[in-house]
Order: structure tokens, then C-alpha cells, then sequence
């Protein structure tokens, strides 16, 4: 299995994505929870690299929220309107007990990472793997909220090439 050429740092980032959709109330991990957990976890060379472009863990939350209401308000929806309707009883957190699946999105993510790591010739997968794995779908949420906090794929691609 995949999971087992994982490093101590990029399971910890994928278990902090677990914990960031379960927080969040996403039905499955999705490319933009991933990018939360390395970001989360704060660990490896992803981490680094993200810090370095000065993308911070709270600035990631903020510009997924404001993705999540955008697209709701986008249908009419106001998410700052069902929160103050339905007041403090509005929790969207996913309950422990529950299983979080990961996104068809995330899974191709994790697969690209393992190609990456096979790429540089590496017989493990870190994080700097996963975000670039990440970074390969142009048209994935995370890429998208790291655009919209000025960060472009090609300069963070950049950045792990140098770290490497």
C-alpha cells in the first residue's frame, strides 16, 4: 500500500487533513484539506515551502471559507446568514466516530505524489511529494485558494525542486 512509503511527516499531514475535513464539515478529504494538513502537521519540506511563500495555516482556512461561501452564495445561499439564523447550535464538524473518505481529487493527489517520489528517485513520499502532487491539478480547489492568496504553482514547484 502507498501509505507505507509515507515519511513520519507526511502521515502526520495526512492525519492533520483527516482532522482539518472533520473540522470543517467536509464529507471527504479533499485536495484542499491535504494542503491544510501539511500545513497543519508544520513538518517537512511541503511546510517549508508553503511557509516560505508565506502561506500560513490561518490564511489557508480563511481563503477556504471564504471559497465555501462564495460557491454557496453562488447557488443563494449566505453562509454568514445561516450562521447567525441558526446561532451557536451551528456546528459543521464531522463527529470522531465517523469515517472520512478521501475525494476522488485527493486519492489522484496521493497518486502523484508516489509518481513524484519515484521521479526524484526517492524510495519514501514526503510532503514536498504530496504538494506536488497537489500542485498537478491545475484545476484542483487547493491550487485554486494557493492562486487566490498570490502563490503560483510554478514558483512553489520551484521551491521543492531547490529544497531537493
Amino acid at each position: 500500500m502507498i501509505f507505507n512509503r509515507f515519511t513520519r511527516e507526511c502521515r502526520r499531514c495526512v492525519e492533520a487533513a483527516v482532522d482539518e475535513a472533520r473540522m470543517l464539515g467536509h464529507d471527504s478529504v479533499g485536495d484542499e484539506d491535504l494542503l491544510l494538513g501539511i500545513l497543519s502537521a508544520d513538518e517537512g519540506i511541503g511546510a517549508e515551502a508553503l511557509s516560505a511563500s508565506g502561506v500560513t495555516l490561518d490564511a489557508a482556512r480563511q481563503e477556504s471559507e471564504a471559497m465555501l461561501s462564495e460557491a454557496l452564495s453562488s447557488v443563494g445561499v449566505s453562509l454568514e446568514e445561516v450562521r447567525r439564523e441558526v446561532g451557536k447550535t451551528f456546528d459543521m464538524r464531522i463527529p470522531r466516530g465517523r469515517r472520512v473518505p478521501f475525494s476522488p481529487r485527493a486519492k489522484n493527489a496521493l497518486e502523484r505524489a508516489l509518481r513524484e517520489a519515484v521521479r526524484f528517485r526517492n524510495g519514501h513520499i514526503g510532503t514536498e511529494h504530496v504538494l506536488l502532487g497537489i500542485l498537478r491539478n491545475e484545476d484542483g480547489t487547493a491550487v485554486r485558494m494557493l492562486a487566490h492568496m498570490g502563490v503560483s504553482s510554478e514558483a512553489l514547484e520551484d521551491l521543492l525542486c531547490e529544497a531537493r
